[in-house]
């Protein structure tokens, strides 16, 4: 396995004690910020980001809106930055999320909501990003970056595994916070909801023991002619949304992505014995239909995964290949666990077809990217 894949595996391994370490510190740091502020202030609550960052405010909506009691918006930068803020509401809240603090859309919906009254957050890894000096206030997400330095002095880039971990963390964090201050969760709730988060590390480190294997062997399914096909709801939509990133990033495979409901309507007229079907499946409010829709897919001729808890017999048995995850996990924390079969299975398949993450072995691939994300011209004002 050469350096790229294995410093993946490396990170995927890190991802259960970097929660256990990190919760309470980012927690004390929000619960001082929030302080500041007074109640009436925090009405309008928006999550914007790009990529991995877009997929970590998907997967903390449901649990922010409900632990703060507001309307939570997960919007991705483009939309807020050039639409949404010219109409940002009074008493609004916004939190810039980018791991490297240097994506430029966020930066500048970041920079506009300021200029519109809004508070800012930037949930990045350094207070001396760009993102960070945009922004009003800091949450330091303490991940390694995705881009590293090789002993050699080149590049080393590997696809968001941690980074997206540590970035949900200082969401979710954030939300009980701001519950807190805004009187909507009392100690006792407040409490039971730190103590699951520290059990959803362990959730993690559980999951991690079964599916480096399992994944290893699973990777040889996914030839490169065979088509994929990734379904997820609520807070799973983002699960599945972050796995077709790791189809594109780790080894460049089409891949399509579906919101539970809407590949009956879309994505299951390509659906056939070439398809390798993959469901996020943890117990909520998609469970049923998820179980529908593997049934449809296998009529099909196409080849199941699902990714479940390991005592659902239902989903096991509607699955030609089942990756087990530890009970006990409500589904607004599933996007912390399982997305754990999606980083294994696309770094063994990257390592088992020779492929080169990202495509970055064509310099001009890496150049025309990173002019793309990092240097794109930013709006002057919202209007």
């Amino acid at each position: 396995m050469d350096a790229e894949k294995a410093v993946m595996l490396k990170e995927i391994a890190m991802q259960p004690g970097f929660v256990r370490a990190n919760i309470d510190g980012m927690l004390n740091t929000m619960r001082a910020v929030v302080k500041s502020r007074h109640v009436d202030s925090l009405r309008n609550g928006f999550m914007i980001g790009c990529g991995d960052s877009f997929c970590a405010a998907m997967a903390a909506r449901s649990y922010m809106t409900k632990t703060t009691g507001l309307w939570i918006e997960a919007v991705e930068a483009l939309e807020f930055s050039r639409y949404l803020v010219q109409d940002l509401p009074p008493d609004s809240f916004v939190f810039g999320v980018s791991n490297s603090g240097t994506v430029s859309r966020t930066i500048e919906g970041v920079r506009l909501a300021r200029d519109r009254g809004a508070w800012t957050f930037a949930v990045t890894v350094s207070e001396d990003t760009n993102l960070a000096r945009a922004a009003e206030t800091l949450l330091k997400v303490q991940a390694p970056p995705n881009i590293k330095l090789a002993a050699d002095g080149s590049k080393l880039i590997t696809p968001g595994t941690l980074t997206y971990t540590a970035s949900m963390l200082g969401l979710f964090v954030a939300a009980i916070a701001i519950g807190e201050h805004l009187g909507r969760i009392d100690a006792a709730t407040s409490a039971k909801l730190v103590a699951e988060l520290h059990a959803t590390a362990e959730h993690m480190a559980q999951a991690d023991a079964a599916m480096a294997e399992l994944c290893r062997n699973a990777a040889r399914r996914f030839t490169a002619e065979r088509k994929v096909v990734i379904l997820g709801g609520g807070p799973s939509y983002s699960t599945a949304y972050f796995g077709l990133a790791k189809f594109f990033e780790a080894l460049q495979h089409p891949a399509h992505v579906s919101e539970m409901e809407e590949w009956a309507h879309e994505q299951y007229f390509i659906t056939d014995a070439n398809t390798e079907t993959l469901i996020v499946l943890p117990p909520g409010g998609s469970r049923e239909r998820g179980l529908e829709q593997a049934r449809a897919a296998r009529d099909m001729g196409s080849h199941v995964h699902i990714i479940g808890p390991e005592d659902d017999a239902e989903a096991r048995a509607a699955a030609d290949t089942y990756y087990p995850m530890p009970t006990g996990i409500r589904e607004a924390l599933s996007p912390f666990v399982y997305k754990l079969p999606f980083e294994y299975l696309t770094c063994h398949i990257a390592d088992q077809r020779g492929a080169v993450f990202l495509g970055f072995n064509d310099k001009k691939r890496q150049e025309v990217n990173f002019r793309q994300i990092f240097d794109s011209a930013q709006s002057k004002s919202a209007a």
